[in-house]
């Protein structure tokens, strides 16, 4: 590990050199902070939603509904954590949010620093900030106690076999919460 005034740096768990914007299939998890359960719970084998969990499904739902460079796969709401199967299609990035950030700067180094540093509109990491975002909104953490992990887990799909193991996943997650690492009673 690195420092940097004096405290350690986390490498960033991404693939080195992949821009996360390219089409191709995704596996996301989102965890909540400290595993804490907002999301409801498994009760027979069926996943009830919370008050919160609601929130959670409706922004992703509206977050694949809005996009339409990204298509939404197979997703499963658990107490503590959200997967997500997901495609980026195409995407066309407009980069004029890039060109007004450059007419902002003056200096030639600072416009390119922040020029490589934006997140590309559709690209994994601005999607994945953009719904958690939007369900801490709209749980609204000053009333409610809520959080997320910083951070995600992504896999970048790269076979069929691959997709159809991770889909059934998904779709068995309530089944085996018991026995899945993120349990917590």
């Amino acid at each position: 590990m690195t420092q940097f005034a004096e405290h350690y740096l986390i490498e960033s768990p991404r693939l080195k050199n992949w821009d996360y914007s390219t089409p191709g299939i995704y596996f996301i998890t989102i965890c909540t902070v400290h595993h804490n359960n907002f999301f409801g719970k498994v009760i027979d084998n069926k996943m009830e939603l919370s008050k919160m969990g609601i929130i959670a499904k409706t922004e992703l739902v509206k977050t694949f509904e809005i996009r339409k460079s990204v298509k939404l796969h197979e997703y499963v709401i658990m107490p503590n954590h959200v997967h997500i199967l997901m495609e980026i299609i195409n995407n066309n990035y407009d980069y004029k949010c890039r060109d007004v950030l450059q007419n902002v700067s003056t200096e030639d180094k600072v416009k390119e620093y922040f020029s490589n540093i934006s997140p590309k509109g559709n690209s994994i990491s601005n999607i994945i900030k953009q719904f958690k975002s939007s369900v801490t909104r709209l749980i609204n953490p000053k009333t409610v106690f809520f959080g997320w992990q910083p951070r995600f887990y992504d896999q970048i799909i790269k076979t069929k076999e691959e997709y159809f193991v991770i889909k059934k996943y998904i779709q068995n997650n309530i089944f085996n919460w018991q026995k899945d690492k993120f349990y917590k009673n």
